[in-house]
């Protein structure tokens, strides 16, 4: 580019040199009868005037060659170098006389330029012209390499910026080898709140805690950097607005070709979810926060700089061109498909990928390369490993605004989903839980409120002193009847919550076995004798005399186990068997077998879960709170024992265990077990006075399955002057209702065989239009407004107010 002048002027001379030469050899080869005489003052003249303006005629054109104005440059500088050969050539002319000589003779032997000269010069003359041609090529193609150079430095600078700009969430920047800050991308300025203009040149440690400012931990972080190759750590950061954060840091230094340190890219991710939510629990995983490096000035250092941001990132980063070959992808990319960075460019994209997978996302890269940016989820394996990949496709531009290439960044997000599943799993748990709470109190409702309900009905007529006087005594054993059953709901319920918070309290007394069996069984037998089944008491083998526990407690527990058995058989026989159990002979055992309903596979796992129930629905056969299985096994423990289910067969029956720890020595038990057996009998009576009253001629229906709230209403309703017939479940009502007239219904909600909604929907469905009133134990508000919904005219709670149930029915009176 450059030419000195003593360039130019030793040009200039070979030009003059070859001119003149040229010149004067030619005029003393003339073939002329004459020799010459010459002018030496005017040779020297021609010989100045060639090279003056030889030297002239260089100089304007390296001058002058950059103008826009080429021809001209050429033109004129032609001009300059015509008059150097003209004006030499005249002026050797002017320097030469002939004289004319007939002596002279003319041969090849005397001429100065011989055939082999010429052929000499002009070989010598094509060699420095194909020397100098080849020179003058070198150098336009010099030229247009390094013109292409800068072409490529243009593009990486654009695709580095394309692809910092395609990952917003993560923070990267560029700083000096001092710490200041020298770039900074707009996911910086999403984390931290700065703008480029606002943090460009401050230190690091503008967004860092003061105490670690004025400790010199950005220093320290910079030279552990140095030291080795590499810094990691999760530390508080601050925000612009003051707020601090959890981030994850990462500094690399950046060397130049000589190995010289020239400055530091730093990679941030907010991680304060993450570092939150493993606070919390260990279920919650993190979100990820993305950053990326700010570009480099020349094509060496950017490649450098763009290979340890995108190897810092935790994601997948990958480049295309518009034919899907592979342009670059960082070491996450690279690691995925165990290949080494410098081999991925070899491949097309379709050909790192399954044909499934291919034929999965060609839609959507296609989408990509007609310059739509596509975000899709997708299911990717690779060897053993299994993921879900959160995939975004970039279009990449040029400067014509086409589609040259796509930019892919694919995200790990497999934690995520499993933590949605997890807290969806979460989520269908609770409203399990809270439906078993609600049918749990639903149910509690119903089983306190019942015999509340004969208490207090029966009550009100033994005040109202309107019924004989043995009326009244059976009444007040209805009463008693229930008082004890309210009582045992009420005991299950408080020592469950006392076994449950440890403070109940156990006492250890020597016990006779066979009178604490008898007092069970003697409360026991007269249920079991009143529903036609056989209660069998038995021994095998060896059964210690007293035992050593807690009376109270254990008879609490034979109580609810084998009155379940008794409560859940219809017919057949409950036999309880007392003995030693066979594998530790510290522990007393009852089995209590059973021949009734048996549970089914599915309530075997909830059996002794607290407030489960085998069926919990309103149309359930049997009562209870679903406290007795879960108490009794708790206290059983708390005995040194425990309560299992050792068989059950659906529809056949079951067989429970009870251990206990009889507190004796094993050695000394030698009594054989005598037959235990006592029996009691339980008196009933029903007793129907009739007074005609308030509901004269008015003829209900009572529909209920407990015949003690029947017997009570009944009875309400006949002193009141009403025709009273009644019916224990849905099914028989309807028959009743269908085949007979009836002013109004009364009907219990829940009931065996059919309960009291679906016999409303059945008898709207048979188009039965006359009153029907909801009687139920259940009195919520949810309860009322799902019995109007249902089909009822009317809802009664139960324990049921006498007067409030006359004034509803005086209502339906016609």
């Amino acid at each position: 580019k450059d030419v000195r002048p003593a360039s130019l002027v030793f040009g200039g001379l070979a030009m003059a040199s070859a001119i003149s030469g040229m010149h004067y050899i030619g005029m003393y080869s003339m073939r002329m009868a004459a020799h010459i005489e010459w002018n030496m003052t005017l040779v020297l003249v021609s010989v100045l005037i060639a090279e003056l303006a030889s030297f002239a005629a260089l100089t304007t054109s390296l001058v002058l060659r950059d103008r826009q104005d080429s021809t001209v440059v050429l033109i004129l500088s032609s001009m300059i170098m015509g008059l150097a050969i003209a004006g030499m050539h005249f002026t050797g002319m002017m320097a030469a006389t002939f004289v004319h000589d007939s002596t002279h003779q003319i041969n090849g032997e005397n001429l100065f330029v011989s055939d082999g000269l010429v052929w000499g010069v002009s070989s010598i003359s094509i060699i420095i012209i194909v020397c100098a041609l080849s020179i003058s090529i070198a150098q336009r193609l010099l030229v247009f390499k390094e013109k292409r150079t800068e072409d490529v430095i243009v593009t990486s600078e654009e695709k580095f910026r394309v692809l910092v700009e395609a990952v917003k969430d993560y923070a990267i920047f560029m700083m000096d080898v001092k710490g200041r800050i020298t770039s900074w991308n707009s996911g910086a300025e999403k984390i931290l709140g700065y703008s480029a203009l606002e943090i460009i040149g401050k230190p690091v440690s503008t967004f860092y805690l003061p105490a670690d400012a004025a400790s010199n931990v950005t220093e320290q972080e910079l030279i552990f950097a140095c030291q080795h190759s590499h810094f990691e750590d999760e530390v508080i950061r601050v925000r612009k607005n003051g707020d601090q954060f959890w981030a994850n840091i990462v500094i690399d230094p950046i060397y130049n070709n000589d190995g010289l340190l020239t400055g530091f890219s730093k990679v941030m991710r907010d991680i304060t979810d993450i570092k939150m939510a493993e606070e919390r629990s260990k279920t919650v995983n993190e979100e990820l926060e993305n950053r990326v490096a700010e570009r480099t000035l020349a094509l060496q250092e950017r490649e450098l700089k763009l290979r340890s941001i995108t190897n810092a990132i935790p994601i997948l980063v990958g480049q295309l061109d518009k034919d899907e070959q592979f342009l670059f992808a960082n070491n996450s990319y690279c690691e995925w498909f165990d290949m080494k960075p410098s081999d991925i460019s070899r491949f097309k994209y379709k050909e790192l990928l399954t044909a499934e997978s291919y034929k999965l996302i060609k839609p959507y890269l296609d989408r990509a390369l007609k310059g739509e940016t596509v975000s899709f989820q997708r299911e990717a394996a690779r060897n053993t490993r299994r993921a879900i990949l959160d995939v975004t496709y970039v279009p990449e531009f040029n400067e014509n605004q086409e589609v040259r290439g796509v930019i892919i960044v694919a995200t790990d997000v497999t934690k995520y989903i499993e933590i949605e599943h997890e807290l969806t799993a979460a989520k269908r748990a609770a409203e399990v839980a809270n439906e078993t709470k609600s049918a749990f109190l639903a149910n509690m409702s119903h089983e306190i409120r019942t015999p509340l309900g004969a208490i207090i009905g029966f009550s009100e007529l033994i005040l109202s002193g309107e019924i004989p006087l043995v009326e009244k005594v059976n009444h007040v054993e209805v009463i008693k009847r229930n008082g004890k059953l309210l009582s045992t709901i009420i005991n299950d319920i408080l020592d469950l919550s006392k076994v449950e918070a440890g403070k109940i309290e156990f006492e250890k007394i020597d016990v006779p076995l066979s009178e604490l069996i008898n007092e069970t069984v003697a409360l026991l037998n007269l249920e079991a004798a009143g529903k036609g089944i056989e209660l069998k008491v038995s021994s095998e083998g060896p059964i210690p005399r007293t035992i050593k526990t807690d009376p109270t407690r254990l008879r609490q527990v034979l109580f609810n186990i084998v009155g379940n058995a008794i409560k859940f058989t219809q017919k057949g026989a409950v036999e309880v068997v007392v003995a030693i159990c066979s594998k530790d002979k510290n522990k007393l055992a009852f089995y209590i077998k059973d021949t009734g309903t048996g549970i089914s596979i599915e309530n075997v796992t909830r059996l002794f879960s607290p407030f489960s129930q085998a069926d919990a629905t309103t149309t359930r056969k049997f009562g209870g709170t679903g406290l007795g299985l879960v108490l009794s096994k708790k206290l059983a423990m708390a005995l040194g024992g425990d309560v299992i289910l050792y068989e059950s067969s659906y529809g056949k029956g079951s067989t429970f265990i009870v251990t206990i720890s009889h507190g004796q020595d094993p050695a000394s038990i030698s009594v054989e077990g005598e037959k235990l057996w006592a029996a009691a009998q339980a008196t009933t009576a029903s007793v129907a006075t009739e007074k005609k009253s308030e509901l004269s001629d008015l003829d209900i229906l009572v529909i209920d399955d407990s015949s003690d709230n029947l017997l009570f209403i009944t009875k309400i309703l006949s002193l009141s002057g009403a025709y009273v017939e009644s019916a224990t479940n849905g099914k028989e009502g309807i028959k009743k209702a269908m085949n007979n007239y009836y002013d109004v219904i009364l009907m219990d909600l829940q009931m065996p065989e059919m309960d009291g909604y679906e016999a409303t929907r059945e008898l709207r469905r048979q188009n039965y239009s006359r009153p029907i009133i909801a009687l139920t134990a259940h009195a919520m508000k949810e309860e009322r407004k799902r019995c109007l919904d249902s089909g009822f005219n009317d809802h009664i709670t139960k324990p049921v107010d006498r007067k409030f149930l006359i004034e509803t029915l005086s209502k339906y009176q016609s």
